[in-house]
């Protein structure tokens, strides 16, 4: 007689079928709390000023909740559907992401500010990887997507409501969000989703797509978040015809997008050389402001003071508002000193983890394009989502910071993005 620790094979498949339904809805209701329910119960308080942005990477009541028990989640279903093999995870994206997250803990060790280093990191690293175990362990990308769009689709109908009801804020709309960039930046991500639905998605969700498309559009345009508005119209052009590009001269995405940035950086080096232009005038013509709204004084600080620590920086989000000894707010001049990041977020993760996690992160992000570009075979559609979505976050973080901070939806997306194309090739792999 002999005993066995299996499982028989009905009660395994239906728990893993169990599990693979409640994975599907977790990187939605993952979204959801940056998306809804932190604006709605944080983020709409009287100080809408630079400190609130702060939250984001800080932990609350209802957050250390919320995400240890989606972390539990999504630990159960992986591993209630372990005894199929997950490839997707030595992805090479994914494996820089760990490597990247790895180096954001030892970084704990130099911080000026360990606990709160400790606290935040905790938090990004819980959030990565319930997004990553779930859409694994969800083995379908399109029923993920779906539900992403449905909850976007909800969020765009709650702001409308919200913009009818309310007034402008002193620079645009703002719907739930503290500041008009919040309810920019989640109409463009709608505005992505929604095309997606359009081209790929059964003929409701293509019906809904459409006018969730001119709600979106007409909240970005309320919005006045020139940011959002100029990347929902560029990036879904670009992405579309990069992964066009790509498929039919069989070229590789990432190599694509480092030749056009190669091309653009280029150019700019070549007017700056002969006095055709400056970074100034180019701002002017792009967004009608040389200092893009004060930016550059901020860039200016922050590059000064990482070039302090150019190697390692000051530790994981221990340089921005972590408390009295914080770098930003012992010697950042007036403004600046409020300041939350270094709205740029490539400086931000340079003068986090110095140049060391700058080469990771951009080492990342051309394996990120690869790993999207080798989706476009075998399902061109979700590919070409997947493009966006990186591109989005990509050039969103030229004048914004998004890289791994805290819940900001916008870096949720980028993980999301990437966990759904390596799956997706693995899968593909495998297929008959």
């Amino acid at each position: 007689m002999t005993l066995t620790l299996v499982a028989p094979a009905d009660r395994q498949a239906g728990t893993a079928l169990w599990a693979r339904a409640v994975a599907r809805w977790l990187p939605a209701v993952m979204m959801l709390y940056g998306l809804l329910i932190w604006p709605v119960i944080y983020g709409r308080s009287p100080d809408t000023g630079p400190a609130f942005q702060v939250l984001q990477s800080e932990s609350s009541a209802l957050s250390q909740v919320y995400f240890p028990v989606l972390f539990l989640l999504a630990a159960f279903v992986w591993l209630a559907t372990s005894y199929r093999r997950s490839p997707a995870l030595r992805n090479t994206t994914i494996v820089l992401m760990a490597l990247l997250m790895a180096l954001f803990v030892m970084s704990v060790a130099w911080s000026i500010v360990p606990g709160t280093a400790l606290r935040r990191v905790v938090l990004q690293g819980a959030i990565v990887a319930t997004l990553v175990l779930s859409v694994i362990a969800a083995d379908d990308p399109r029923g993920v997507v779906d539900r992403i769009f449905w909850m976007l689709v909800a969020i765009m109908l709650i702001n409308v409501g919200m913009v009818a009801v309310t007034r402008p804020g002193p620079l645009g709309y703002e719907g739930v969000y503290p500041q008009k960039n919040g309810l920019g930046a989640a109409a463009a991500l709608a505005v992505i989703a929604a095309l997606h639905q359009i081209f790929a998605g059964t003929p409701r969700a293509r019906a809904v797509a459409m006018v969730t498309l001119v709600l979106a559009v007409g909240l970005l345009i309320l919005s006045k978040s020139k940011t959002s508005l100029g990347l929902a119209v560029m990036i879904p052009a670009l992405a579309l015809a990069i992964t066009v590009a790509a498929r039919a001269a069989r070229l590789s995405v990432a190599a694509i997008v480092a030749t056009l940035f190669g091309l653009v950086l280029l150019i700019y080096s070549l007017g700056v050389a002969a006095y055709i232009w400056d970074f100034s005038s180019v701002a002017e013509a792009l967004f009608g402001d040389p200092t893009l709204t004060t930016r550059t004084d901020i860039w200016d600080f922050a590059l000064d003071m990482a070039s302090r620590r150019p190697v390692l920086g000051y530790g994981f989000e221990s340089f921005w508002q972590a408390g009295l000894e914080s770098p930003s707010v012992r010697e950042a001049p007036g403004f600046v000193a409020k300041m939350p990041h270094a709205h740029n977020g490539y400086i931000d993760i340079m003068i986090q983890t110095g140049f060391v996690g700058l080469g990771l992160l951009t080492v990342m992000l051309a394996s990120a394009f690869h790993t999207c570009g080798r989706v476009l075979r075998s399902a061109f559609g979700l590919g070409t989502l997947c493009v966006m979505l990186v591109l989005f976050a990509c050039f969103y973080n030229f004048l914004e910071s998004a890289w791994f901070r805290g819940f900001d939806f916008i870096s949720m997306a980028f993980v999301i993005a990437v966990t759904l194309a390596a799956s997706e090739w693995e899968r593909a792999r495998w297929r008959p």
